[in-house]
């Protein structure tokens, strides 16, 4: 089966009028992933080097900048022809003429270099990509090609296919994302979603500025987000090959894949060129080559895998409480965990209101498709699970949604007391009614204890975000808070600097205590098995309690200074309660 790499659709081009010169280009070693590395069978990898030489002198003819749109068509053509064994083989042709025999002789189709042209002529001619749709549809000739070709020449099947496309988009895009800066300069190309940059309200012109601004950080970070799912549907590849080196070889670049994803979450583009240093790449390598050896390539390693990391990019204290649950529930726990980060990034980070209400609505929908048992994204899919398991209740999840729907459409300012209850209730509270039930517990006393600290957790986080909250127009504490101290009604940032202000904050620390003992005393009336369950939490609570104390004795004066404990503090906390 063949498929002309110049799709019907696209216009005819002259033959090209002369030799193909080698515009220089990337080479081997500078690509994201080992190209014929010695994981692969001695016999085969001059093949993927010939295949590799000719893709990439394809690649350069597409990216040259002295080169006409239809000349570009014109060579891209000649080389398509020599693929398909057409004679006479036009100059500078010959290297794919050998590689369309090398394969035929090994019964491996040419279809897959094909394929690659037709996203090089692409390239020619297209210069956006409107949504992330269309950028999929992109790499399904200019990336997925190339995996397939790898599985082929190794004999393996279709078995393989879809985690290999997964795997092999994930790359091009993080390939798009280093070279954000260069397309957009050099070539005028960007491989970013035009409707991540509307819905941030992000200007592409961005692209060209020394260092990436906060909008289009959004859209860095969204794309980023795309590649997580695609590198988690990838994880499995490696259970479903047969030959050894090529397993390694799969699992050794999507550990490659991970770890480039989140340095370029780590650094800017615009600012430096962000790729992995050879203590990095060696470092992943190993991590692939572990994974092997323990056989971590079930369907769910890589969902799993996503939940975790974002739960640990976070920075959030509840990592290392979480830490001390078992692995299925502490799985659970990471999917919860990474879902409320999820849509509450939704809330926080640059973005229109339009499209904050049509990413709320898409969770809405995604946690509809969780419990009819059809979930979509990978987060979905590790919710499924806890669902499954641990029958963790749907009307908590819309509580969730609603309160940060109070975050992105109404910008709380100065609440009143009722509303910031009803906040807490749905922001905190139902997560911890969501914890208590993944924790195991079966004393109903639970569900009051989970309410109490999580509106102690939830008023810790407003007193100490306190400028940060501001700086978004938002003001958690309450209206007859602000009374009490004599503060008039106004905007954020002029209302935190009033001299009283010290002094409402003061009795909303008050009522975070008298939360934080009402969840000690349930606590303490509960049997000594629940007690033991909740360990998790009590770690959350005796971190908060601190966290407050500290900010109550040191006051409310310095809000550009807000108070934390650090990592070693954290860690020692949960040591002694996981000891005692």
């Amino acid at each position: 089966m063949t498929q002309p790499a110049m799709a019907a659709d696209q216009p005819p081009v002259a033959p090209s009028s002369g030799p193909l010169p080698g515009a220089p280009g990337k080479t081997a070693a500078e690509e994201n992933f080992p190209v014929g590395s010695w994981l692969l069978p001695a016999a085969l990898r001059p093949l993927v080097a010939r295949f590799y030489r000719v893709v990439r002198m394809a690649d350069d003819i597409a990216d040259s900048p002295r080169l006409a749109p239809s000349e570009k068509r014109a060579r891209l053509a000649a080389i398509d022809r020599a693929l398909a064994g057409e004679t006479p083989v036009a100059p500078g042709c010959e290297a794919a003429a050998d590689l369309c025999r090398s394969l035929a002789e090994r019964g491996v189709p040419i279809t897959h270099a094909r394929d690659l042209l037709r996203a090089f002529a692409t390239d020619a001619v297209k210069r956006r990509y409107a949504d992330w749709d269309d950028l999929l549809g992109y790499c399904r000739y200019s990336a997925n090609p190339v995996g397939r070709f790898l599985l082929d020449l190794h004999g393996e099947g279709d078995a393989g296919h879809e985690a290999s496309d997964a795997l092999c988009t994930a790359l091009q895009i993080l390939n798009h994302l280093q070279d954000c800066k260069d397309d957009y300069e050099a070539l005028d190309r960007v491989y970013l979603p035009l409707s991540f940059f509307a819905d941030a309200g992000a200007e592409i012109a961005a692209l060209g500025a020394p260092a990436a601004d906060a909008r289009l950080h959004r859209v860095l970070d969204r794309t980023l987000d795309g590649v997580d799912e695609l590198v988690a549907a990838a994880r499995p590849l490696a259970g479903r090959i047969r030959h050894p080196g090529m397993r390694r070889e799969a699992a050794v670049i999507v550990a490659i894949a991970e770890r480039l994803a989140l340095r370029l979450r780590e650094h800017d583009p615009l600012a430096e060129r962000v790729v992995l240093s050879r203590a990095g790449t060696a470092a992943a390598a190993l991590r692939g080559l572990w994974r092997t050896l323990r056989r971590e390539t079930e369907p769910m390693a890589g969902v799993h895998a996503l939940t975790r990391a974002r739960v640990r990019r976070s920075g959030t204290s509840f990592y290392w409480a979480m830490r001390l649950l078992p692995r299925p529930r502490r799985q659970a726990m990471f999917a919860v965990y990474a879902f409320c980060r999820e849509v509450d990034d939704i809330a926080d980070e640059p973005g229109t209101p339009a499209y904050k209400r049509r990413a709320l609505a898409a969770w809405r929908a995604e946690i509809d498709a969780v419990y009819a048992g059809r979930p979509s994204r990978a987060i979905g899919r590790a919710l499924a699970e806890a669902v499954a398991h641990h029958g963790v209740r749907r009307e908590d999840f819309d509580a969730i949604l609603d309160g940060v729907a109070m975050d992105a459409e109404d910008s709380l300012v100065a609440p009143s007391m009722a509303q910031l209850d009803l906040y807490c209730a749905r922001v905190a509270g139902a997560v911890g009614l969501l914890s208590v039930r993944i924790f195991g517990c079966a004393d109903g006393r639970a569900d009051g204890f989970a309410l109490a600290l999580g509106q102690a957790l939830q008023l810790t986080n407003i007193l100490r975000d306190l400028a940060e909250d501001a700086a978004r127009g938002r003001l958690y504490v309450p209206a007859e808070a602000l009374a009490a101290a004599g503060i008039a009604p106004g905007p954020p940032a002029r209302v935190i600097a009033e001299p009283a202000f010290a002094e409402a904050c003061k009795a909303l620390a008050a009522l975070a205590e008298r939360r934080f003992a009402e969840a000690a005393a349930s606590l303490a009336a509960m049997p000594p098995a629940d007690r033991a369950r909740l360990r998790p939490a009590t770690v959350m609570m005796a971190v908060y309690a601190r966290l407050l104390a500290r900010m109550m004795r040191r006051g409310w004066r310095r809000l550009d200074r807000p108070a934390d404990l650090g990592r070693a503090e954290k860690v020692l906390i949960a040591l002694r309660h996981a000891a005692f």
